[in-house]
């Protein structure tokens, strides 16, 4: 057997690693169009009042999100480590677990949150300023369907990931994503409502989402969804690093959700807009990093699997380098030209907020450099420590907003989320260097030793 390949796993290192970094470079593009392009016509369609309200109303239900306990992540690494090991009976025991405890837990949920929507007043709570409380329950309930019958996806994408095809996986849920902005964009724009809207985010996500699982049981047919295999042995297993998994989404959940809707009750929905415009502006440049990040982590969990541990300490080095580079690069391009994209991408709807993106913009670079060297503790399921020091350093910051928020405006809640992706930046380097069995020295002057990006990735991709 080649060094460049993994037994069990079609393809070579390096083929599947281009077809991945093709795949997730996709990404990027669609979220950019999807945010920069939608934004303005949403804005445009409702005005900033009722796409705060959108903002507001869609950031509660993808708590739900959460449901699925970390199990659809944890089955991709564990997924591939086993058949890198040739164990592809194993896998799909691990599929199957997943997938009977995923769904049930998430209708458990979804049921649970529409008895309760309608008791709640969310129009006084959120400062809705187009919609009743009864109506934004319809909302956030059609929106918590589509976030659960999302969920199906992150188990079918473990599939996809373990036997080769990560992207192929990848480049089709993108184009789900895609589609469903677009369809649901227009139907804004010819007067839908905001349950108009969100009813055709439900139905595009469901038609794509069984779409998605009958084409990977074409390109595997060993794997398949069912009861058979399910044993709740393999799901204690994992229940640790799906503990793991849980708290990274309910970390993000913190930054980005939490945020909004903190940012609308103490400042209201024009403020979220422009915190919102400008986070997303100011993480273009982490998008990038996801690419390099997203398309590493099967074939780290893979040469983990394998027992190549020195493939994925070369992987880590490279990947970081690349990651430093583009992050520094790229958050000067957009702190210089930063006003003048915010000024043609949302013209007059909301002022830009130079301080605010400046804060953002750092939070970023952090943010990119911490994600991309977490891929080694995640692809082989060792991230509890990291994970859970997310949690706290999120919600320890969501705090530190609160307090910031009253006397510096939005810039408080930017510099609360700098502070937790500067904290959590040591803290993933030395748990991803101890398991590539790398030093601190080595690994710096790895970072600071300048080749082309193709000969270190032709390096990285040979065992």
């Amino acid at each position: 057997m080649s060094a460049n390949e993994h037994p069990g796993i079609a393809g070579t290192v390096r083929g599947r690693l281009i077809r991945g970094f093709g795949a997730t470079a996709l990404g990027p593009v669609v979220t950019a169009i999807i945010q920069l392009g939608t934004v303005p016509l949403l804005l445009h369609a409702w005005g900033a009042a009722k796409y705060g309200d959108w903002l507001l109303l869609s950031a509660v239900p993808s708590c739900l999100g959460l449901s699925d306990l970390g199990f659809g992540t944890a089955s991709g690494s564990d997924m591939t480590m086993r058949v890198a090991a040739g164990d592809r009976e194993g896998a799909l025991r691990t599929f199957q677990s997943s997938w009977v405890l995923l769904t049930s837990v998430s209708i458990a949920m979804l049921l649970l949150a529409s008895a309760t929507a309608w008791w709640i007043p969310w129009q006084l709570w959120l400062k809705l300023a187009s919609v009743s409380s009864m109506q934004a329950a319809s909302i956030m309930i059609i929106l918590g369907a589509y976030v659960i019958v999302g969920q199906q996806n992150n188990v079918a994408e473990s599939g996809y990931r373990c036997d080769g095809n990560f992207a192929t996986g990848i480049f089709w849920l993108t184009t789900l994503r895609l589609v469903e902005a677009l369809l649901a964009t227009m139907v804004a724009l010819i007067g839908g409502s905001l349950l108009s809207v969100a009813l055709t985010y439900l139905a595009i996500r469901s038609v794509g989402s069984l779409a998605y699982s009958l084409f990977l049981r074409h390109k595997s047919p060993w794997l398949h969804f069912g009861l058979r295999h399910a044993r709740l042995q393999r799901a204690k297993q994992m229940a640790a690093p799906a503990l793991g998994f849980m708290a990274i989404p309910m970390g993000d959940a913190v930054t980005l959700q939490g945020f909004t809707v903190m940012i609308g009750v103490l400042l209201g929905p024009v403020a979220v807009v422009v915190f919102s415009t400008l986070r997303t502006l100011s993480r273009i440049n982490f998008q990038l990093m996801v690419v390099v990040a997203h398309a590493l982590w099967p074939e780290l969990s893979a040469a983990f699997g394998a027992g190549k541990i020195s493939f994925a300490r070369r992987l880590h080095r490279h990947a970081i380098q690349v990651a430093l580079g583009f992050s520094a690069l790229g958050g000067l391009l957009l702190w210089v030209m930063g006003p003048f994209l915010y000024h043609v991408w949302i013209r007059n709807a909301v002022s830009f907020g130079a301080a605010c993106f400046h804060v953002l913009l750092l939070a970023a670079i952090a943010n990119s450099l911490w994600y991309t060297s977490s891929m080694v503790p995640m692809s082989t399921n060792a991230h509890h420590r990291i994970a859970f020091a997310y949690l706290a350093g999120t919600l320890i910051s969501l705090g530190i907003g609160y307090l910031l928020i009253h006397p510096l405006g939005i810039v408080g809640a930017a510099l609360a989320l700098l502070f937790v992706h500067a904290s959590m930046s040591w803290l993933v380097l030395k748990t991803a260097l101890r398991q590539v069995q790398d030093t601190l020295m080595e690994f710096v002057v790895a970072m600071f030793t300048l080749s082309p990006i193709g000969r270190a990735w032709r390096r990285a991709s040979e065992a």
